[in-house]
């Protein structure tokens, strides 16, 4: 079954050397209120126990937020087979001298002491089985700000999830959702797998919308789960679902052998 593993001091510092070595993409998680941003990098060097991330210029409004030195953010990055998240403490944003004499915009971490890290199978997206049901419902502005009623102004939509992995899922609703939500919206997100059973609460982010005949389909990007016990947690229930349905998946499959 795909879980979050605890990593040792051993294991954390093999995977930074190999993260740094390789120059391995980096996902750098910030709450911002109730809502999040994330920053793209890439990790750059080990110094003085800390970790350097080069940062990626954002190929959107260019505006990056304000990051203070003790600060705390979530970061993710692939290595090999795992998908590995920490939380790191902010030490500053400066310029780092590459060897050929180039200045690059970085963002200095302290180097991780704790690390978790989920099987890449997780990631891989898996169709929810026909006879599952996992149902999600969604408003703007993150799952702090869930309405207590739906109604104009605060509307709740609702969908039937077609397929899902530890990154985010897809699901089938109306085309009002998809008019009134745009890419890079965040949303707060509650997922119901099947009558009476496991729900859980998460951020996401609006990664795509397209209308199907009547309906559309949603993609979502779950964020911050890396920032918390609940969000740990969270990660491991939808890990642990994602390999139920491979299973039923791969059951149907030797059935039809």
């Amino acid at each position: 079954m795909a879980t979050l593993q605890e990593l040792s001091e051993q294991q954390i510092n093999e995977a930074v050397a190999a993260a740094v070595e390789r120059h391995v993409p980096m996902t750098v998680t910030i709450p911002a209120s109730a809502s999040w941003t994330a920053l793209h990098a890439r990790a750059l060097a080990i110094r003085d126990e800390h970790l350097w991330l080069e940062l990626v210029p954002d190929q959107g409004s260019g505006v990056e937020p304000a990051l203070c030195p003790a600060e705390k953010v979530g970061v993710s990055f692939k290595l090999k087979h795992h998908k590995h998240i920490f939380t790191a403490t902010v030490t500053g944003r400066e310029l780092f001298s590459l060897e050929d004499g180039c200045q690059v915009p970085v963002l200095s971490l302290c180097r991780p002491r704790r690390m978790q890290r989920l099987q890449r199978r997780a990631y891989v997206r898996v169709e929810i089985p026909g006879n599952r049901v996992v149902r999600a419902s969604f408003w703007l502005g993150g799952k702090a700000l869930e309405p207590s009623g739906g109604s104009p102004t605060t509307p709740v939509w609702s969908g039937r999830v077609l397929d899902l992995s530890a990154g985010g899922f897809r699901a089938q609703t109306d085309r009002g959702a998809a008019e009134a939500l745009d890419p890079g919206d965040i949303v707060g997100v509650r997922l119901i797998f099947g009558a009476g059973e496991q729900k859980v609460y998460a951020d996401c982010e609006v990664r795509h919308a397209e209308a199907v005949a009547d309906n559309a389909h949603l993609g979502f990007r779950f964020i911050g789960l890396e920032q918390t016990k609940e969000g740990a947690a969270t990660l491991q229930l939808i890990a642990h679902k994602i390999a139920e349905f491979q299973k039923v998946a791969e059951a149907a499959v030797s059935r039809r052998a």
